[in-house]
């Protein structure tokens, strides 16, 4: 599936005689602008054409003429002044086979209408239910944060070796999986009447009545092995009326998830999403959860990450679920509520994420963040903008388009830093050392010079932030240009310590006082945490627990400069701070002035002893150089 154009002939909101070209070459497209010029509005209008294509008794308030390509034929759809034509030919119909088998909608909840546009579809859905049997699923799935624990638990039921399994363990760092699969059901919005309650000694009213292929799956899923209970634990199992509240009564199944995958092993993966999705349609669903254990050790649920650990892995669950039919899927700004670090890193993950499989799936992404486009590996973006007063969308280059959403106030300089750092690793011919800050390396210089009576055996450079830090201990052209020399990185001891954790390979150096450090899986690659002096009031701020090593991980706040705070000139550059519940941390005061001017100046008339937490990492570096 890969659309051609869209004409809105006349007037939808904003977009006005608005017409778009594609060039059907990439299988995600992305529009970007501010706020109001109408990117959402162009995916509300698409959602309306495709209703109105599927429900023709769907009334749309414009006219419009659509060109796609779909199984290898191409179709031109116009509907103008009450008549449809498809290829030319006048009809009241469109042959389902000449459509997307499915429309997919993810949606942040920046825009309420999107989401309204999808519970009206829903609504008109359900009311076509009758006598509790879904004949068909959806054509149009909207899927948005609520999906979280359904999607994972769908992908994380596939056997041992799958793709989209491992992916998905090793995007979320797990561990390991229980063999255990807990589904909650609650009466569905049909069965809230008479006539469909429960008698446990008659099999026919099981699980309400159900009819068609939602029952045909309740009764192979009402087959699965039951997990066996521990001894000594208790849980509650089966059908429960709860009291006297009506329609509160639920089923709870725990289920053996090796019996699961035997007894559903012909389901395909987008078949097992589609009868779930059924039953959270009809609002049987309540929960799916599995039990996992990440690679930190801890214990959690598929239903406790975060929604900025688990935005591209909504992408990724999109694309290989339906990987295996024509689909047209719209990407509502799922950058929104991202941390600017998340934002950069986004648009590399969905691509990374992107297999040959999806060519059956155009995506179409929006979005309003400048940071988002930074990384974004094609030279043209299609950029919504005001022209005359009418919405225009136009192909335009990615520094123009970031320039235009950031009113230059966030640099496209990526290329300009890799271009540095080749060019310093061509001439100094050494490893490189990189770090987060402007003045790290400054400070690293100084630290070498005071614990060394030898020239320095790497090169330290800036990587601008820890992001990009993490990207370039992986980027081939920095490898191809070191040659057989490695890499090192040093990330700060704060919120960089995300960063530095999702690098996978094997931790070499677990005690935080020596510098934690990852040997970077496939590469000559090390990653560094900075050193913890033995200070009291830094160590605090770091070590939750001296006996074992234990820190606050991304809660910690240490960077380069607080490593001399043992030096009593030091403390005029730092500040208390306040937190929550009356405590108090010690900051670097957050002025590039005063960094640079300590880094240059201060830095050079310290004692050596407070050079020392410096030499575990050196020698590590000296020993691979």
């Amino acid at each position: 599936m890969r659309l051609y154009q869209i004409h809105i002939i006349g007037e939808y909101k904003n977009l006005k005689n608005f017409k778009l070209d594609f060039d059907g070459k990439s299988f995600i497209d992305v529009f970007v602008g501010k706020n109001g010029t109408g990117k959402s509005n162009l995916f509300e209008a698409l959602i309306e054409i495709f209703r109105h294509l599927y429900e023709k008794e769907h009334y749309i308030p414009f006219d419009y003429v659509l060109q796609y390509e779909i199984d290898k034929n191409t179709i031109e759809i116009r509907f103008e002044k009450g008549k449809l034509l498809v290829n030319g030919k006048v009809t009241k119909t469109v042959d389902r086979k000449t459509l997307p088998e499915n429309i997919l909608i993810y949606y942040s909840g920046h825009n309420t209408k999107i989401s309204e546009l999808i519970k009206e579809y829903e609504d008109s859905f359900k009311n076509e239910i009758k006598d509790a049997a879904i004949k068909d699923t959806r054509t149009f799935i909207g899927i948005g944060r609520e999906y979280k624990s359904l999607l994972l638990a769908v992908l994380l039921l596939q056997p041992d070796g799958n793709k989209a399994k491992e992916f998905i363990r090793k995007k979320l760092g797990i561990s390991s999986i229980s063999d255990e699969l807990k589904i909650t059901f609650k009466r569905p919005f049909y069965a809230r009447k008479n006539g469909f309650d429960i008698d446990t000694q008659d099999e026919a009213t099981k699980f309400w009545r159900p009819e068609g292929i939602t029952k045909d799956f309740l009764n192979n899923l009402a087959g699965v092995r039951p997990t066996e209970l521990k001894r000594g634990r208790v849980r509650d199992e089966g059908y429960f009326p709860r009291g006297e509240e009506k329609y509160a009564d639920e089923y709870l199944l725990y289920l053996d998830i090796k019996d699961f995958q035997e007894k559903f092993k012909g389901l395909k993966i987008e078949e097992l999403f589609r009868q779930l999705d059924n039953l959270k349609t009809i609002e049987m669903l309540q929960e799916i959860s599995i039990d996992i254990k990440l690679e930190s050790g801890m214990n959690a649920s598929i239903n406790q990450f975060s929604d900025g650990q688990f935005q591209s892995v909504y992408i990724y669950s999109i694309i290989e679920i339906f990987k295996d039919r024509n689909c047209l899927t719209f990407l509502d700004e799922p950058d929104s509520f991202l941390h600017p670090e998340w934002q950069f890193d986004f648009l590399k993950q969905v691509f990374d994420i992107a297999d040959k499989a999806s060519k059956s799936n155009h995506i179409l992404m929006s979005s309003h963040s400048a940071v988002t486009l930074v990384p974004h590996t094609q030279k043209h973006i299609k950029l919504f903008h005001f022209v005359d007063n009418n919405v225009r969308c136009h192909e335009v280059n990615k520094t123009y388009a970031i320039n235009q959403m950031s009113a230059s106030l966030v640099k496209y300089s990526e290329e300009e830093q890799i271009l540095s750092i080749l060019n310093s690793i061509n001439i100094e011919n050494k490893p490189v050392l990189f770090t987060e800050g402007s003045t790290d390396p400054i400070i690293l210089k100084l630290a070498w010079d005071k614990l060394y009576k030898e020239p320095i055996p790497f090169i330290p450079i800036m990587a601008l932030n820890c992001v990009l830090l993490r990207v370039l201990l992986q980027d081939e052209r920095i490898f191809n240009e070191l040659g057989n020399k490695p890499l090192f990185g040093l990330f700060d001891f704060d919120e960089a310590y995300n960063e530095w954790n999702y690098l996978k390979g094997t931790r070499i150096e677990k005690d935080p006082y020596k510098g934690l450090l990852i040997d970077v899986a496939e590469k000559p690659s090390f990653a560094f945490m900075l050193p913890v002096p033995k200070i009291a009031e830094i160590e605090k701020q770091v070590i939750r627990d001296k006996a074992t090593g234990e820190t606050y991980c991304h809660e910690s706040k240490m960077t380069i400069e607080h490593l001399f705070y043992g030096d009593a000139a030091t403390h005029t550059f730092f500040q208390n701070e306040g937190t929550p519940g009356g405590g108090s941390l010690i900051v670097f005061k957050d002025d590039s002035k005063k960094k640079t001017k300590f880094a240059k100046e201060v830095v050079k008339e310290i004692d050596v002893k407070h050079f020392e937490v410096f030499r575990p990492m050196f020698e590590f570096i000296k020993a691979k150089c």
